[in-house]
């Protein structure tokens, strides 16, 4: 592939975290501020849930508005994936992870890359296609202000920047549909086996995170 000589500022990860409460505390995060807290009273039930937050040094956990934190960093504490020294689990190899990390395109994100020099092939279902888009933007956009309606998700107190996440089925998916034959690459990508380079390596990761039943957060790093 070759390499562009332009200069990336970002660095972007694919972060595993505990799939069943991946989703479920993003959306009671999002209920919390349309005014209804069922979803999160029911998340703090879960002895594990309310014991992880409770080491964090919060003890009022009932009321998501005596927290101070953002939503940002709630939500990445409440899911990011740990081991048994509360440490966090980093998925695959070094090189695929520096590699997805820091690709060269304008962005820096091999997500976007992909996204931007892949098309549907005529022969196929269209919903091939469509489906491997939707999945690719649940990484890329699913924590945008479009979609959530505010922009505490990418603006973090802490400089905590979330784009999106899939969960443990989603990477599950995501990842037949990369290996599958419903997509290929634009005559016109800048890089030549640019979109090779980028799904594999992303494949890589995705492959991690299903060995260990995780969902993935999306993050962008300055």
């Amino acid at each position: 592939m070759n390499q562009s000589n332009s200069s990336t500022s970002a660095f972007y990860t694919l972060d595993g975290c505990v799939s069943e409460n991946l989703d479920e505390t993003f959306q009671a995060l999002l209920e919390i501020r349309r005014g209804n807290h069922q979803l999160w009273e029911k998340l703090v039930n879960r002895e594990a849930f309310s014991t992880r937050l409770k080491k964090q040094g919060l003890d009022e956990i009932d009321d998501r508005n005596k927290i101070t934190w953002d939503d940002a960093t709630l939500w990445f504490t409440c899911v990011r994936m740990l081991n048994r020294d509360s440490a966090p689990i980093m998925l695959g190899e070094n090189k695929n992870r520096e590699r997805f990390g820091r690709f060269p395109h304008h962005t820096g994100s091999s997500l976007q890359y992909i996204l931007e020099n892949i098309l549907s092939i005529p022969s196929q279902s269209e919903g091939l296609y469509s489906d491997l888009i939707e999945h690719l933007e649940y990484l890329t956009e699913r924590c945008s202000e479009m979609n959530t309606g505010h922009k505490e998700f990418h603006e973090g107190k802490a400089g905590l920047m979330i784009l999106g996440y899939i969960t443990f089925e989603e990477v599950k998916a995501l990842r037949s549909m990369l290996l599958g034959s419903g997509w290929m690459v634009s005559r016109e990508e800048p890089l030549d086996g640019g979109v090779r380079e980028a799904v594999r390596h992303l494949n890589a990761l995705l492959m991690a995170a299903e060995r260990r039943g995780a969902g993935l957060i999306h993050r962008q790093h300055e």
